[in-house]
């Protein structure tokens, strides 16, 4: 038995499939519009989308565009009007599977969905077999979603390499968890694999936690002590926060990447070291040259190999999966016997916009384990964003009127941007999300002449 999703707003055609999909076995879901397909396909996992090409608000080609984004292997048929081959080309183009031109026998369909289901189970099997290797090297990493997925084939393309890799993102994001994988797949995993945050240290300790120093070489340097970058020796050193790091430490981080050498603090012998260096930021370093704060031979030293993290509200597929692993370890650490979250928790953890990235929801679920009184998370245990339980019903932006006052308009407006932002633009989903009916939220996005470039309606004028 497969699941398989039938969009078509032909009510009569929409049944019909879905009857015959029903009686050879299979669970079908049935979808009146573009809009209501792309909200099935967000909520549940399918195996083939059945849709039509012309259809009120999302056309097929919208919602192919929209499910490529969030499944990317899902099989996708394309229903077409006799005489739009243009349009069945496209879709081809975009990532279906197949496409059938009305009118059809529902048998030519049948056979049609075979061939995409067993494509599918191939090609997954072909996934599952090439990744086995990265799921066993990366597991200590949660993520499923694509941009992850790419993340992964980039450590694994570098990570046997000697190359420095600079790590964007902001701060939680995981960016250790990414230097630490690299490191475990590269020739140097039996080395030392060492850390430094150059932002958690003021800059006449952080020259000395780098490079050490020798005995009386400042006051209080009553012994030798080693620097990070001799006990990387081959291995891996990794600068967190390097973006904070001062021009003159700068400079001879540099001469260490140029030179493979260096000289303890209030030394003269030379020291080798064989090092591999990763660094991670959250600063954007071209405006840090820009404003005479970051060396720029140093920046394009680092950036070999550039991983861009995306931040959880752009990968928001793996939002239950890590709040999922999350829940295990801490009930295990707190021995209490956890089951998981109710729809209703799960629904406020995927909504909200995480500013705080994988950290911040690592910290809600360990307290909202802490606070459940039973075996499943409901929302009265989760706290976002420092708010009560209480009022979780308030996610997004925290409300901050200016003592100058505003107008009720524009609060309106920044609500509605707001609750579309943190559901994807996806207007049924934000009306419901502000408790407001599709008509409503409608009528105000044409009110505030709010646009976005995925809709092929509700434009404002001239917009």
């Amino acid at each position: 038995m497969r699941k398989i999703l039938v969009a078509e707003d032909e009510r009569n055609l929409r049944e019909g499939i879905a009857e015959a999909f029903r009686d050879a076995g299979h669970e079908v879901v049935e979808a009146e519009d573009g809009e209501q397909a792309l909200e099935e396909v967000r909520a549940q996992l399918f195996d083939l989308v059945i849709t039509d090409y012309k259809m009120p608000g999302i056309d097929g080609l919208e919602l192919l565009r929209r499910i490529r984004m969030i499944n990317d292997q899902v099989a996708v048929i394309m229903i077409t009007a006799y005489g739009t081959v243009e349009g069945a080309v496209e879709a081809m183009r975009l990532g279906a599977y197949d496409y059938i031109q009305k009118p059809f026998q529902l048998e030519e369909l049948e056979l049609k969905a075979e061939r995409a289901l067993e494509h599918r189970r191939l090609i997954t099997r072909l996934m599952l077999a090439d990744r086995r290797e990265l799921v066993h090297r990366f597991d200590n990493i949660v993520g499923e979603s694509p941009a992850m997925r790419r993340i992964f084939d980039v450590i694994a393309k570098v990570a046997p390499s000697n190359a420095t890799v600079l790590i964007l993102g902001e701060t939680g994001t995981g960016k250790e968890l990414i230097a630490e994988a690299i490191h475990r797949n590269s020739n140097r995993k039996d080395g030392p694999f060492v850390k430094v945050n150059c932002a958690a240290l003021p800059e006449n300790l952080l020259e000395s936690e780098l490079f050490g120093h020798e005995r009386g070489a400042f006051t209080g340097a009553d012994r030798q002590r080693i620097g990070r970058f001799e006990l990387a020796n081959e291995g891996t050193l990794f600068l967190d926060e390097i973006g904070t790091m001062s021009l003159a430490t700068q400079a001879k981080v540099l001469r260490v990447l140029q030179e493979r050498e260096f000289e303890r603090l209030g030394g003269t012998r030379t020291i080798r070291s064989d090092v591999r260096l990763i660094a991670a930021t959250n600063r954007d370093l071209e405006e840090a040259i820009e404003a005479g704060e970051f060396r720029e031979d140093l920046y394009y030293r680092l950036n070999v190999v550039t991983i861009r993290m995306p931040p959880l509200r752009e990968r928001k597929e793996d939002i239950i999966p890590l709040a999922t692993t999350f829940l295990e370890r801490f009930a295990r650490d707190m021995k209490k016997p956890m089951r998981g979250f109710s729809p209703a928790a799960l629904r406020l953890l995927t909504r909200y916009n995480w500013p705080g990235n994988i950290r911040e929801l690592e910290n809600t679920i360990e307290r909202a384990v802490l606070m459940a009184d039973g075996e499943i998370i409901e929302p009265k245990d989760i706290a976002i964003g420092g708010s009560r339980p209480e009022e979780q019903g308030r996610l997004g932006s925290v409300l901050r009127l200016p003592p100058e006052g505003i107008p009720l308009e524009e609060i309106e407006k920044m609500a509605i941007l707001e609750a579309l932002r943190m559901n994807d633009w996806v207007q049924k989903e934000a009306a419901r999300f502000l408790g407001i009916s599709s008509r409503v939220m409608n009528y105000k996005i044409q009110k505030y002449r709010i646009t976005h470039p995925r809709w092929s309606r509700n434009r404002a004028p001239g917009a």
